[in-house]
């Protein structure tokens, strides 16, 4: 009996042991499996529903080897009335094309009605809001842009390319602060060869403010705004402001607006919006995004 129970007691003993051991080593794996959480690092996805978050660029630039079809329809002013039908019967439009060379890197091409326009933008994504191993508070993307105004003077002549080019370089810093709002701060500098007017200045500085509120799943509300100031703008020219929602439809993005301003570039949008919101003088548009996957 006594050999029985000192065989039971180093039994229980070394079961014990065990099990201690056996509860050590899965805590072990649970403080590595959470280091290694906190070591991996996520991306923080979907800022914007696409590369312009209305007019202007935001920080999204297209997928690798994706080609993106943009068009950009504005509606004449609302002032005009029944006559000019509430502005449906005049419009401004631009039709673009966005290539990804990888999920960083996108080059794209435009063509607006508005002075024959040509535009050419490239973006890159310099940092992308992250957490985890590697945290990054905001996105980051830089913008280039070339354009090039083909419509003839007043004699039937095109001018010089010199004095039809403008450049724009912009810096687009934005956060996701949750899956509902996103904001953005979007300094940008535009620089005219040759200005429409004498006297007007060569370069325009303006930071613009934006930001996206999700509304619903697939619904989100936009808004954008350049602030220009007296002395950094051409003549007779006012800040662009515009609001309006993203619809999001598998392939499509739909967005519907309102604002003040009518230019599709960073040229037109920013420092050719002479029309104000407190006399009205605002315009509807929309733009279609296709994405074609290649």
């Amino acid at each position: 009996m006594k050999k029985l129970s000192i065989g039971v007691l180093l039994w229980f003993a070394s079961y014990i042991t065990v099990y201690g051991q056996a509860e050590t080593v899965e805590q072990l794996m649970k403080e590595q499996d959470a280091q290694d959480d906190a070591r991996r690092t996520e991306l923080a996805m979907g800022t914007f529903e696409s590369s312009r978050l209305i007019a202007g660029h935001s920080v999204e630039t297209s997928k690798k080897e994706s080609l993106d079809l943009r068009i950009s329809h504005r509606f004449g002013p609302i002032d005009g009335g029944f006559y000019e039908f509430f502005g449906l019967d005049n419009a401004s439009v631009r039709v673009g094309l966005d290539y990804g060379i990888t999920d960083r890197l996108t080059v794209g091409f435009g063509r607006s009605a508005w002075d024959k326009e040509f535009d050419f933008p490239v973006t890159y994504r310099i940092f992308q809001q992250s957490t985890g191993q590697h945290n990054m508070p905001v996105s980051v993307t830089v913008l280039g842009e070339w354009m090039i105004r083909t419509l003839k003077d007043s004699e039937g002549n095109i001018p010089s390319l010199g004095d039809m080019t403008s450049t724009a370089l912009q810096l687009l810093i934005a956060r996701k602060f949750s899956n509902v709002i996103s904001a953005q701060v979007m300094p940008v500098w535009i620089h005219y060869v040759k200005t429409p007017q004498d006297g007007d200045p060569n370069d325009i500085f303006s930071i613009g403010l934006g930001g996206s509120v999700r509304i619903l799943k697939r619904v989100r509300f936009n808004a954008e705004y350049y602030p220009l100031f007296s002395g950094n703008k051409l003549s007779g020219t006012v800040s662009p402001f515009t609001v309006g929602v993203d619809i999001q439809t598998g392939g499509h993005v739909f967005q519907l607006f309102i604002g003040n301003a009518t230019g599709t570039n960073e040229r037109l949008l920013v420092t050719q919006t002479t029309e104000r919101w407190d006399k009205g003088q605002l315009h509807i548009g929309f733009n279609i995004l296709r994405v074609f996957p290649l």
